[in-house]
């Protein structure tokens, strides 16, 4: 009989939610344990957020496993969520337990990780709540930022407002109790007699509360004359929007303040320095001795230029920049998807994801379903205001009625969401297909950008390859599904282009 230990994890935000409940999930845990004939060792329940495992329960259990590891067989958890929601910090984890004899795996999302296609398949798995996540990050900002193009202030009010709402009870600015101190203290300013050490003095004697740092970033901001800053965002360029709340002072009072703090000079804007198309891996590339990013540099010979990655004294290294990009390009080769391996991930992909969420095409049943419903709900009200139905009647029918068009139009959203995050995964690895041509055909900023995507932090060469240890972990097992479908090819030359071929060898893994 094997020996297992149990996870089981909730949130703050997730207690309500069905399912997620800590003793909904131990009881799954424990019919699973009994039915394959488990020996529960013990169980950790943890009721904390999965963005770190700096985790109460969780660093009890790794102290657990330290003294107890020889006689625990495996960590149990219902599914991967569970475990944490970071993909490279769970890859590190489940490596560690891995190499302590300690198989983790997810009662509900199974899978064998001694075959390449499955560990690609927890990628999926782990990487799909941080999609989810960063899909409703992306929601909140577009909400934001149409709020701030509408000249709404939405976040926390500057010194001088309070935030309140309007008559279509929307946020919007109101002026409090500070606000007539900043009025004087931008009219003191704008004699130009007075320091701005003298002027927060002078409010600071009649009641006003302020900090000469924050007192200093008042003065500059650009909301007191009623004006909004909306920062630049992907291809958006930065804005000036004029708001809708009542500004404090009038914008040629403003402009004269901010004429004597600069001492009545223009200022001019430092121009950085753009990185050398040459060199487009300088500061991502480690020295392997000292750890600290190399620097790109040229070197006059008797005849011509030559050009280095190099590390200062008195580590020494260096690197002939021919020889980086040639390691480089082999590297990115190993991580470029073909049409046809594209085209089999994405259909590993979505057959899971589609398992995993028990979503499919909506029948044009559900769709008469809703329309029916809400056209009772119309005569519903109808025949209560005709008086054919008391207050009581017409509120549980209306109750049921609602309740049952809720969980239909849930299910749309659902089958919406998942689309939405289907659709991600096939951008992505559309960019996969021929990544190597497309490093090589951007431009110098583009390049840094998909590097920074490739590489968590920096990275190392070794043996004149990149060091798969630095690589983000998707990538590294999405190259290694690759390789081993490359290598079937080869095998049989005369199916090189059968991708039910190439479907059919991954499923009959799998199966073994």
């Amino acid at each position: 009989m094997k020996n297992v230990i149990l996870y089981t994890r909730v949130s703050t935000d997730e207690q309500a939610d069905k399912g997620f409940s800590l003793r909904d999930q131990e009881q799954k845990l424990l019919n699973y344990c009994n039915i394959n004939n488990l020996n529960v060792l013990l169980i950790f329940r943890e009721d904390h957020s999965a963005k770190t495992f700096n985790r109460p329960e969780f660093k009890k259990l790794i102290l657990y496993v330290k003294t107890n590891k020889l006689k625990i067989d495996q960590l149990l958890l219902t599914k991967w969520d569970r475990f944490s929601r970071n993909t490279t910090e769970s890859y590190n984890k489940i490596k560690s337990f891995n190499e302590q004899g300690i198989i983790v795996n997810a009662i509900e999302q199974p899978l064998d990780l001694s075959i390449p296609e499955q560990g690609l398949m927890l990628a999926v798995y782990l990487s799909m709540p941080e999609v989810e996540n960063h899909r409703r990050s992306l929601n909140v900002i577009a909400g934001m930022r149409r709020a701030f193009k509408e000249g709404r202030y939405i976040v926390s009010p500057p010194k001088g407002y309070d935030m309140g709402r309007d008559n279509q009870n929307k946020p919007i600015l109101i002026p409090n109790h500070d606000a007539i101190f900043i009025k004087e203290g931008f009219e003191l300013l704008s004699k130009g007699i007075y320091s701005q050490k003298e002027v927060l003095q002078k409010l600071r004697e009649k009641g006003f509360n302020s900090s000469k740092s924050a007192f200093g970033r008042i003065i500059r901001n650009p909301i007191y004359h009623g004006d909004i800053h909306l920062k630049a965002f992907k291809d958006e360029p930065e804005q000036v929007i004029k708001g809708i709340h009542e500004s404090l002072i009038p914008k040629n009072i403003f402009n004269l303040v901010q004429y004597h703090i600069d001492g009545g000079k223009k200022q001019y804007k430092i121009v950085h320095k753009k990185v050398n198309e040459k060199f487009p891996l300088k500061d991502f590339v480690l020295c392997p001795s000292c750890h600290k990013p190399l620097k790109a540099s040229s070197s006059k010979g008797r005849n011509q230029y030559y050009s280095y990655y190099h590390c200062a004294k008195p580590c020494n290294t260096r690197y002939k920049a021919e020889d980086v990009e040639s390691w480089f390009n082999n590297f990115l080769g190993g991580i470029s998807l073909n049409t046809n391996v594209r085209t089999l991930l994405f259909k590993m992909i979505e057959k899971r994801f589609k398992e995993q969420t028990k979503l499919s095409r909506l029948s044009p049943k559900h769709y008469q379903e809703v329309d029916s419903l809400g056209q009772k709900l119309i005569k519903l009200q109808d025949l209560y205001l005709d008086g054919e139905f008391d207050r009581t009647e017409y509120h549980n029918a209306k109750e049921r009625y609602s309740k049952q068009l809720n969980q239909l139009k849930e299910k749309q959203e659902n089958l919406s969401k998942s689309n939405k995050v289907l659709s991600i995964y096939k951008n992505g690895l559309e960019k996969l297909e021929h990544f190597d041509n497309h490093f090589t055909h951007s431009d110098i900023e583009h390049k840094r950008k998909l590097l920074g995507s490739i590489f968590p932090e920096k990275f190392q060469f070794e043996n004149h390859e990149v060091r798969t240890e630095d690589i983000n972990p998707i990538l590294l097992k999405i190259a290694s599904v690759n390789k081993g479908l490359k290598r079937n090819k080869k095998r049989d030359k005369s199916k090189k282009d059968d991708l039910s071929q190439l479907v059919l060898k991954v499923e009959i893994a799998k199966l073994n």
